[in-house]
């Protein structure tokens, strides 16, 4: 037999190395994909608050409307609503949205119960894992938070700070004259 067909094959010493190079790079990748996987669902809902915040902003200023946003805490739910437009200005959650009453349970519900009737525009949810954990600014009637978005294109100062199963939050800073959204991670 020719010496040069025995050799064509990988020896046990060639493999054995293969298998040990590709262990260790696994031992390394495996850890940080798994963080990047465990992060995704918070950057996810981040996102999520930030879209709710510019189809607001861009649908009260294009289509010379108020808009707001409800924050449900308890669901972990958005949802953007139409109060109509200038002049023909709809309550959509709260008693007095043009300034002096402190909402009430009662004046957040209609007959049933059930909350007053709205136009939904758009709903998100958070991502499994994810919820709102506090909230500064606008409106609150039991862990439901309500934002104003004004046609010239301001809306209410807020902060929302959102977190997730590992004690890893992101905090959304809403400026009110400018409406630009700024985001902290921690």
């Amino acid at each position: 037999m020719d010496r040069t067909r025995l050799r064509a094959g990988f020896t046990m010493l060639e493999i054995l190395l293969v298998v040990v190079i590709i262990g260790i790079a696994s031992a390394v990748a495996v850890p940080s994909f798994a963080r990047s996987f465990r992060g995704a669902k918070l950057r996810n809902s981040t996102r999520a608050v930030l879209g709710m915040h510019r189809n607001a902003q861009a649908k009260a200023v294009l289509g010379q409307r108020y808009m707001a946003v409800l924050f449900d805490a308890r669901k972990g739910t958005m949802e953007l609503v139409d109060q109509g437009q200038p002049g023909d200005r709809k309550d959509a959650f709260f008693s007095d949205l043009n300034g002096g009453a402190e909402p009430s349970a009662e004046s957040a519900a209609g007959e049933g119960g059930e909350a007053a009737a709205t136009t939904a525009v758009l709903a998100r949810k958070l991502e499994d894992g994810v919820k709102f954990v506090s909230f500064r600014g606008g409106q609150e009637i039991d862990e439901i938070y309500f934002v104003s978005y004004y046609p010239n294109g301001m809306c209410e100062a807020y902060d929302v700070t959102i977190g997730d199963d590992e004690n890893r939050t992101a905090q959304i800073h809403v400026d009110a004259v400018t409406g630009k959204a700024k985001v902290e991670r921690e």
